[in-house]
């Protein structure tokens, strides 16, 4: 006959020791302090590379805006450079300008000034020797030499006075043809215009000395 097995008391397990419960929650716990301490430590190194960003941005802007600032004051003082030397240029043009004025002034006063002093002292020295009149004369009438017709003009005095010498003088001198001794009131005393066929040559004081007020301020 079968037997009746009775429930005998639970068997103990071969393990010594006990084992504790797993729990899933302290390891979601421990995995999202780890993430939490990952995702601190990228946000602390983002900052800090933000930062550095940040400084370098900071320098580099400042840097370019004393550069852009020292280009413009530079450019500034590049065009005040330019108009002050175009302001210096013309000053000089003018300043030389002005001098050239000046020194042609006074050269050409000097030279009237020096001439009005040698017309009064010619005009002395011919009224003291009528000899330097007959000397013009003949020095006229040896550049007159070809031709074949003469008209010496002197101011009624001196026709009056000198015509006796240049008709010894047309005699001395070869080359020249008919020679006339012209009394013209429109000559000045002392002087002489040798009137030819090609021309004529005029030896009278203020001609000459207005040829040498020429060559001088020439």
């Amino acid at each position: 006959m079968a037997g009746i097995i009775k429930a005998s008391a639970p068997a103990e397990s071969p393990a010594t020791g006990t084992l504790k419960a797993f729990h899933f929650d302290d390891v979601g716990q421990s995995y999202l302090g780890n993430v939490r301490a990952e995702a601190a430590k990228i946000v602390n190194q983002a900052k800090q590379e933000a930062a550095k960003i940040r400084t370098k941005a900071m320098e580099e802007g400042r840097q370019a805006a004393i550069q852009a600032a020292q280009a413009s004051l530079k450019a500034r003082l590049d065009q005040q450079l330019g108009e002050i030397l175009a302001a210096l240029k013309l000053a000089t043009v003018q300043i030389e300008q002005s001098r050239h004025a000046w020194q042609q002034h006074w050269e050409r006063h000097s030279v009237n000034l020096a001439t009005a002093i040698a017309a009064r002292i010619c005009r002395r020295e011919l009224a003291r020797q009528p000899e330097i009149s007959v000397n013009w004369i003949r020095e006229a009438l040896n550049l007159a030499a070809g031709n074949a017709q003469v008209n010496v003009r002197l101011c009624p005095a001196d026709h009056e006075s000198l015509a006796p010498q240049i008709e010894r003088i047309t005699r001395e001198l070869t080359g020249l043809g008919t020679v006339k001794i012209v009394a013209d009131e429109s000559i000045t005393a002392g002087g002489c215009r040798v009137d030819t066929e090609f021309g004529s040559l005029d030896q009278q004081l203020e001609a000459q000395l207005s040829r040498i007020e020429e060559e001088l301020l020439g």
